[in-house]
């Protein structure tokens, strides 16, 4: 097998092996009804059609985003989309367990994100041990080139500062001084996966427009000539 103790990959990595491959293939091939290739491509076609166009129009009833989860779904969503990043939620296990296994069911294929896996303890004395922790495992084994943090409820409820705690991650030696590390507060109680979305993305763009939360130089915007 791939994996070892000298050799850890994440899930996004680890599956691409052929022996992960394999199994799945053998997965679809024997315990999903799926239909055959040549009927997909006939739908896919379908649907950019006219008729099926004027099928949708004709409807009366509309639900514009039906599905409302929490915030920090919609920003482990956010995240996974900037390549070799790694979404990094500072809350408990379970939470992340959810999104992982929201995002694997929906997509048909692994999704990648780390806890800080906050419990008792940190639900008392605040979370700042689990966030040192958890952003040197984080590094150190799946050595990605950013980590996007966001929150849970147990962090917001207790008030956990997201840019003191990596900040002083910092200063302890989890990471770099100049690793990339963008974060979101996402409190769940409030808004929802689209509202997380936005935080997520938001937070994402301004680390990097304000110069990497004051750590190198500002991005400046050079008009067309």
């Amino acid at each position: 097998m791939p994996q070892n103790v000298e050799k850890v990959l994440d899930h996004e990595n680890l599956f691409r092996e052929p022996e992960y491959k394999a199994m799945f293939d053998n997965k679809r091939s024997q315990f999903e009804f799926r239909v055959p290739a040549e009927e997909l491509a006939k739908q896919i076609e379908y649907a950019k059609t006219w008729e099926y166009r004027e099928k949708n129009f004709a409807r009366e009833a509309l639900t514009v985003n039906p599905a409302k989860a929490c915030q920090p779904l919609g920003a482990v969503f956010a995240a996974v989309g900037f390549e070799k990043t790694l979404p990094f939620v500072h809350g408990s296990q379970g939470c992340v367990a959810y999104y992982r296994s929201h995002f694997s069911r929906h997509f048909k294929e692994p999704t990648s994100c780390v806890s800080s896996s906050m419990t008792e303890d940190a639900a008392v004395f605040g979370g700042l041990n689990n966030m040192i922790d958890g952003l040197a495992n984080t590094y150190n084994l799946y050595k990605p080139e950013m980590i996007a943090v966001s929150t849970t409820c147990m962090a917001e409820v207790i008030g956990d500062d997201l840019d003191a705690f990596i900040k002083t991650s910092k200063q302890k030696g989890s990471i770099p001084a100049e690793f990339d590390v963008p974060f979101a507060h996402t409190p769940a109680f409030v808004g929802s996966h689209i509202t997380g979305y936005d935080n997520a993305l938001q937070g994402i763009i301004k680390y990097f427009w304000d110069g990497k939360a004051g750590q190198g130089t500002a991005l400046t915007r050079i008009p067309n000539e």
